[in-house]
């Protein structure tokens, strides 16, 4: 290859020999091609070093954002389990608040008890139960459409093949009961019976008080009014509400006991009614 840096006409003045001459242009290019060359191996070493110095901080910022990941699915599969155990918790909960009556027996008994008038006898005393059946959900569709997933392919439940999950399992409902009151009993005249009626009427315990019949009926020697009272116990009550209605009937019955004006004692109004928020006679 020939020299670019050699001068093909040699200068006229010059006493140097042409292969001198010659020699120390070829020196000179070799040297500045030396140069160059150890220029470029050190831009292409420095470029090395730069990208590989940026690789290695790339993968480092990888590597932790790939931990904080984990760590952040690890924190998020740990909530979920607690939220379903909360779930399951809470679901257990109503199911046991379901079976706990929400007013007491000895309520009811203490309401029927100070609320009977003098003279009147209670033969039939029943609290009978009855489970209130949750609505059942409508049957699946025999001609239900292909599900098709992102990709377009059917589903395998409906080709045919296994499942890809287990449907999920109805939860169990919590239990509802509905609490049936009948009373029999015999009175000696029918203001009795109706005085009997009106108070059942305003106790906050009870709810839909009827009386389905009422007849005479001979008891040895004296004439007496059968009846019967039918009625049906509210499913909540408030313990303030029950606690003023038990209250109010003790200083009543007390002021009758003691001969006392019982208006004075147990006031002379009376609450209102939790269904429909009238004051009562």
């Amino acid at each position: 290859m020939a020299n670019p840096f050699a001068n093909p006409t040699p200068a006229p003045n010059s006493f140097l020999p042409e292969e001198y001459v010659r020699a120390r242009a070829d020196s000179r290019a070799n040297i500045l091609t030396l140069s160059l060359f150890a220029v470029t191996l050190a831009c292409v070493l420095g470029a090395f070093v730069v990208t590989k110095t940026t690789v290695q901080g790339v993968q480092e910022r990888k590597s932790r954002v790939n931990e904080s990941f984990e760590l952040a699915g690890a924190k998020i599969t740990q909530l979920k389990s607690l939220e379903s155990q909360q779930a399951q918790m809470l679901e257990k909960a109503e199911l046991t608040s379901a079976l706990i009556e929400k007013v007491p027996r000895w309520a009811v008994l203490g309401e029927i008890a100070l609320r009977v008038p003098e003279g009147t006898k209670l033969e039939l005393l029943q609290i009978k139960s009855t489970r209130i059946e949750p609505p059942k959900p409508p049957p699946p569709t025999k001609n239900a459409p292909a599900v098709k997933s992102l990709t377009g392919k059917v589903a395998d439940a409906v080709k045919g093949g296994k499942p890809s999950a287990e449907p999920e399992k109805p939860k169990p409902a919590p239990a509802r009961f509905e609490y049936a009151l009948t009373l029999e009993g015999t009175a000696s005249n029918n203001n009795d019976v109706a005085d009997f009626l009106a108070s059942l009427k305003r106790s906050p315990v009870m709810d839909k008080v009827e009386m389905p019949y009422i007849r005479e009926q001979r008891d040895g020697d004296r004439e007496v009014r059968k009846f019967q009272i039918t009625a049906t116990i509210r499913p909540s009550l408030d313990t303030a509400t029950l606690s003023d209605s038990l209250r109010r009937l003790v200083a009543q019955r007390s002021s009758e006991v003691l001969g006392e004006n019982p208006s004075a004692v147990a006031g002379a109004a009376e609450p209102t009614s939790p269904s429909t928020g009238n004051p009562k006679e």
